[in-house]
């Protein structure tokens, strides 16, 4: 596991809060932490230190510090680690949402690369709409495939990805073997595909969701719906998935060079 690098004590040095009629003391530390982040003194992946030694010196109450630090996660600049600490989350990532190329073509970081960590691939029937989604009957069966991609070892994306199982009955083994979506499609035929519907709205996060992306529930997200179909025009998959707010910047159509 990488070692994560904790911020020192000393970056905090001669900080002073105090009452301020226009501003509550959390705020200001809020705002100082977040003057931090954004001019790079307090890097990305980086643990701050514990609360007590860091509320001891900015010279707060843990319970004003807690204050801070929790508005900042919602906020999504901060990310909790249950058991480990707070850490500051990595600059948003550029997604091109275009056809027919694979997440991680379409993915562009700022440092670490992304990997995935699948979390279950399994059959079932479909719901009534997931079924009108799919364009498949009711309660015909669907493959349900659950992947959490990750940037170092912070979770940037969970998704949940749906196909008719009709159309793959190798699904598991061969995704087993190649851990690619596009890999699955090729071999069942399919040589090119094209994205034919793509939603994105704001909103905040499940508690599933949290969990998933190791944030505070009701922190402010992305939740992504998209449909794919093949050459013939027939839904192939449907996707839906949750961004954490300050995690990714999606552009439409090719990026500039």
């Amino acid at each position: 596991m990488l070692q994560t690098p904790e911020i020192p004590i000393a970056t905090f040095e001669g900080l002073v809060f105090g009452p301020r009629s226009d501003m509550p003391i959390w705020q200001q530390i809020r705002d100082h932490i977040l003057g931090l982040i954004e001019n790079g003194t307090l890097r990305s992946g980086s643990q701050l230190p514990g609360e007590t030694h860091l509320a001891a010196r900015l010279g707060v109450t843990r319970i004003t510090l807690r204050q801070a630090l929790q508005h900042l996660q919602n906020e999504g600049h901060l990310t909790a680690r249950k058991g480990v600490g707070i850490f500051v989350r990595s600059p948003p990532a550029i997604f091109t949402v275009r056809d027919g190329h694979p997440f991680h073509e379409n993915i562009e970081t700022h440092s670490e690369p992304i990997t995935t960590d699948t979390r279950f691939v399994r059959r079932e029937p479909a719901s009534t709409q997931l079924a009108a989604r799919l364009r498949i009957p009711g309660g015909a069966n669907i493959i349900h495939l659950r992947r959490l991609r990750l940037l170092g070892e912070q979770p940037v994306y969970v998704n949940d990805k749906y196909f008719p199982a009709d159309r793959f009955p190798d699904f598991e083994a061969l995704y087993a073997e190649r851990q690619s979506v596009t890999d699955v499609f090729r071999a069942a035929g399919i040589a090119a595909f094209r994205r034919v519907e793509t939603r994105i709205s704001g909103g905040f996060s499940s508690a599933d969701e949290a969990d998933n992306l190791r944030l505070t529930p009701g922190t402010p997200v992305f939740h992504l719906n998209a449909r794919n179909e093949d050459g013939n025009g027939r839904t192939i998959e449907w996707t839906s998935g949750c961004w954490p707010l300050t995690s990714v910047e999606f552009v439409f159509g090719a990026p500039e060079k």
